[in-house]
């Protein structure tokens, strides 16, 4: 039997032509939003009032659906509730109109979020809000959601709206050997400055709570995993700015399965496979039985990896279930940091 399931392509020929005009007309004076070029800078936050504790925040790690999940804690608080969503830095929504399915193209075909970052706010003194820099974001307060996910683009008999916080995560950064961690500290400073623009932001507007979907993750970014949990982990607890502003964080993953650890390997085994294929054919017989000796070592630890007697490689879903793990972060917490003594006595 034929799918019922809408092509995306057209799914967003929909949206462009018969939702974001009502939701212009209806919700004028609200379909916009601001660009912070450079939220580490532009938002002081000394004179914003911290939580009466600085304890870590409850985090919650659970899979399903990110805008949906944010929609249905709304509800159950009676609050709003900030979605950071990973963004395309050059234009609003990427290639939202065809086929792509990165979360940010699949949201702008399902709600207002196209027409709120193609519109900078009032008081905004630029036309546009693209191309966004490297750390920068943008705030859209009110974004209208009038389908549902993209497994089916169920149209929704109840709109709903949520703050979205449009991040550009760091694409296919260099990465170590092992795959394991940003090659370079310049790469980690700027993804750990990202994590820390978009939690300002929600700062900024006062919201104590936020949910994150698989930011940096997945084949169209290929971020370390367990790096990037502990990332978020270390802005959370030892942030001098954002420590003990946040009561309540929620990781939602939609694909509990989805494991960019195992991506990441996969395709360090296929250069490392091509590269000694290409130097065989290149060494003289002579040399061939020493290369061929280090290549079987080689390739033998990442077939490892992957061979059915082998460790399993985890989830992303399970590497930041482990990394947020209560008893794991008061293991953390209860360590000697070297960042007490500075940035944590000085704030």
């Amino acid at each position: 039997m034929p799918s019922s399931k809408p092509k995306p392509s057209e799914v967003a020929t929909e949206t462009k032509r018969h939702y974001l005009p009502t939701i212009k007309a209806r919700y004028a004076n609200r379909t916009h939003s601001y660009l912070f070029q450079q939220p580490l800078e532009q938002i002081p936050l000394h004179s914003y009032p911290c939580l009466q504790t600085v304890s870590p925040p409850q985090f919650h790690i659970c899979t399903g659906d990110a805008v949906d999940y944010t929609i249905e804690w709304e509800e159950q608080v009676n609050q709003r509730i900030p979605f950071i969503c990973a963004a395309n830095d050059k234009k609003p929504g990427g290639d939202w109109e065809t086929g792509v399915v990165g979360y940010e193209e699949r949201l702008c075909r399902r709600s207002s979020l196209f027409a709120t970052l193609s519109t900078p706010g009032p008081e905004s003194r630029i036309p546009s809000n693209y191309p966004v820099p490297s750390e920068g974001g943008i705030y859209s307060e009110f974004v209208v959601v009038f389908r549902g996910p993209h497994d089916q683009y169920k149209k929704l008999d109840h709109w709903n709206d949520l703050p979205v916080v449009s991040i550009p995560p760091a694409r296919w950064p260099k990465l170590n050997q092992m795959g394991t961690k940003y090659a370079f500290p310049l790469e980690r400073d700027l993804v750990k400055n990202k994590i820390r623009a978009a939690l300002r932001i929600c700062v900024y507007y006062r919201y104590t709570s936020v949910v994150i979907g698989d930011f940096g993750l997945g084949n169209g970014y290929r971020n370390p995993p367990q790096e990037l949990a502990e990332l978020w982990r270390e802005v959370f607890l030892y942030d001098p700015d954002l420590r003990g502003r946040f009561e309540y964080v929620a990781f939602c993953f939609e694909d509990a399965m989805q494991s960019t650890a195992k991506l990441i390997l996969d395709d360090i085994a296929k250069k490392t496979k091509g590269g000694h294929s290409s130097d065989s054919k290149s060494k003289s017989k002579s040399h061939s039985s020493s290369s061929s000796s280090s290549s079987h070592s080689h390739s033998h630890s990442h077939a490892h990896a992957h061979s059915h007697g082998g460790p399993t490689v985890p989830s992303d879903f399970e590497i930041f279930q482990h990394v947020f793990d209560r008893s794991e972060i008061q293991e953390v917490i209860s360590r000697p940091d070297p960042r007490y003594g500075i940035s944590m006595l000085t704030s």
